[in-house]
């Protein structure tokens, strides 16, 4: 579905909704609608029909060393295997920030617009990783901003090259919004974490038939 950007009162009162996330957390963004919504809305229909979209990019750069906490299914096990759980953090980035796979990246260095907090259930054994292809399912918490009043929470899998995720939910000017993540596995850093490329693609919480136009 192809997408353009939005120039017009629809756009305009989003951007007013929405423009303290982008100045808070650093990040770009994007307000997109799809093509036939805005013929729908040059032929005489109603636009409002068609979902507004809003886009936005960061990099994630987990601190595997410091933060990666893994129980084991067994006590003679010394590493992760298929059901261990674990908790995990690390920084938010803008986009771009990690070069290529991030090899030398340092998840603890300034310049972060956010938190990175994650909990799940590996799916394989930590020596399966990175071969397989999905290793962990895990609920992911970004914290952006630094007064942590806009968060995003997201559900799903986890593993190489990119897979989407289901946003769950928000709070602050992200309150009642759904979606998806897209997320990219580039690499890992020098704690042995992972270096992450990850877009939202939002929609904003749907009207009530209740509620005044």
């Amino acid at each position: 579905m192809i997408a353009r950007s939005f120039t017009v009162s629809v756009a305009l009162g989003l951007v007013r909704h929405l423009s303290c996330v982008a100045a808070i957390a650093g990040v770009a963004v994007t307000f997109a609608a799809p093509v036939h919504a805005q013929e729908a809305g040059a032929a005489g229909t109603d636009p409002k029909r068609e979902p507004v979209v809003y886009t936005f990019t960061v990099d994630v750069a987990e601190d595997l060393a410091g933060k990666f906490r893994p129980t084991f299914v067994k006590p003679e096990h010394t590493q992760p295997e298929r059901g261990s759980f674990f908790v995990t953090e690390g920084r938010v980035f803008p986009a771009g920030t990690i070069e290529g796979d991030g090899a030398t990246f340092n998840p603890n260095r300034s310049g972060h617009i956010g938190v990175f907090i994650c909990r799940g259930t590996h799916l394989v054994a930590a020596s399966e990783i990175p071969a397989a292809s999905w290793w962990v399912e895990t609920t992911q918490l970004f914290v952006l901003g630094r007064q942590a009043r806009e968060q995003l929470t997201t559900e799903g899998l986890e593993g190489s090259g990119t897979l989407t995720r289901v946003v769950t939910g928000g709070t602050g000017n992200f309150a009642g919004w759904i979606g998806e993540q897209h997320q990219t596995f580039l690499g890992f850093n020098p704690t042995g974490g992972v270096n992450l490329r990850v877009t939202f693609i939002l929609r904003p919480p749907a009207k009530s038939a209740d509620s005044k136009p």
